[in-house]
């Protein structure tokens, strides 16, 4: 009898997961279960939602699938514990972000991070009655760099379980997949109460490296960023300069950075202008915009509601700010996560204010006017649903 293969999870590796065994094995019965945070909706991560629908593949519940005797159950960053008594089937996969044993249960590319170690790992295993504590199966690793930060290694991490999963599959579905106990000895959990986010305390009586990590480990700007003194931290560099003063101690302050002293070598941490750049182009400050952006490396860099500077300005209407992003070669093109044009942006700012200078300056600079976003509809559909019918000729010219 076939199996049913359910895929559960979510972010890239369960939406590359479920499109990898929907087109290497089409014959197959595959149904997926969503996060609870799952939407339907592209946001920084894909949908499962989304592309399971676009695929034509069943949603289910674990209620749906507990008796499935032929099930195989792909846990792909799953949000819920999985309780192995309640199915029938054993053959329960998850891909966990860590080596195994070490890094058990949330956040591992922080605390890896925080423990100053260089590689992280991702480990496929047997979902048994503990904490990722089932029989290994397989597993890889990758390097950690001095600057990478807690996102920069999720997405290390989210490739390689990619890469594990594509070369395991086949093992998966045909029942032969060896494994072997995880070893009691350098193992490590820890739980959400790990990190208190909201009342997060940098210990500055550390070494330089010590801190430059917990900073990084606290950047994942989707989420979070680190502070010091009311600036966002973009980034820190341990300096070769020895610290005489008191660990923590204020050093310097310039427009660009703070340096701090430690327990050994000064650090240096770099001020994060992506706020104040974003806060400018919102309230058409251009003076702000003018001090922001000489600090700013990528223009297109997405907020946390995946907004770039050019859609914030189109949105609120900053026609000056617009234009100077846009010779900047900011491309007029640009979307957000669900699709949304700039001339959406600008046609929203129409509707709230009665002001179409925003539209007319994006259209001197000829965007492509066919663009849909995920429901399908482009500027002009949108033009004829509000009503707004006499813009039509603007588009034509």
């Amino acid at each position: 009898m076939k199996p049913l293969v359910c895929v559960a999870g979510q972010n890239s590796i369960s939406v590359n997961g479920l499109c990898f065994i929907v087109k290497l094995y089409p014959e197959i019965d595959v149904c997926y279960i969503p996060s609870r945070f799952d939407q339907g909706f592209n946001h920084w991560q894909p949908s499962l939602i989304k592309k399971a629908s676009e695929l034509g593949v069943r949603r289910v519940t674990l209620d749906d699938i507990y008796q499935e005797e032929h099930l195989i159950f792909i846990s792909l960053q799953y949000s819920e514990i999985i309780k192995p008594k309640k199915f029938k089937s054993r053959s329960l996969y998850n891909l966990h972000f860590s080596q195994l044993p070490k890094y058990k249960g949330v956040y591992p590319a922080m605390h890896a991070i925080m423990n100053g170690e260089v590689e992280a790992g991702v480990t496929l295993h047997w979902i048994d009655d503990g904490i990722d504590t089932g029989n290994l199966i397989a597993q890889d690793t990758v390097p950690i760099a001095i600057q990478d930060t807690a996102r920069a290694l999720y997405l290390k991490q989210s490739e390689c379980a990619y890469r594990l999963l594509e070369a395991n599959l086949a093992g998966l579905l045909q029942g032969d997949v060896p494994s072997y106990p995880q070893a009691a000895t350098g193992a490590s959990y820890y739980s959400k109460s790990s990190i208190d986010f909201s009342a997060f305390s940098f210990d500055f009586n550390k070494t330089a490296f010590e801190i430059h990590n917990q900073f990084r480990a606290l950047n994942f700007r989707e989420y979070q960023m680190p502070v010091y003194r009311d600036w966002q931290i973009l980034s820190t560099e341990i300096l070769q300069e020895k610290s005489i003063q008191k660990p923590g101690a204020l050093i310097d302050e310039t427009d660009a950075y703070f340096v701090i002293a430690t327990i050994d070598f000064n650090l240096r941490l770099i001020k994060d202008y992506y706020p104040a750049l974003w806060s400018a182009c919102k309230q058409g400050d251009m003076a702000g915009f003018n001090h922001a952006v000489r600090f700013i490396d990528n223009l297109d860099l997405r907020d946390q509601h995946g907004w770039n500077a050019l859609i914030i300005a189109s949105y609120y209407g900053q026609v000056e700010i617009m234009r100077k992003l846009i010779g900047y070669g900011m491309d007029v093109n640009t979307k957000n996560y669900k699709g949304t044009t700039l001339l959406m942006y600008a046609l929203s700012f129409f509707e709230n204010t009665g002001d179409d200078t925003p539209l007319k300056l994006l259209l001197e600079f000829k965007p492509d006017l066919l663009l849909r976003d995920d429901h399908g509809k482009d500027i002009g559909a949108y033009i004829v649903e509000k009503g707004l019918n006499h813009l039509l000729p603007m588009l034509s010219n």
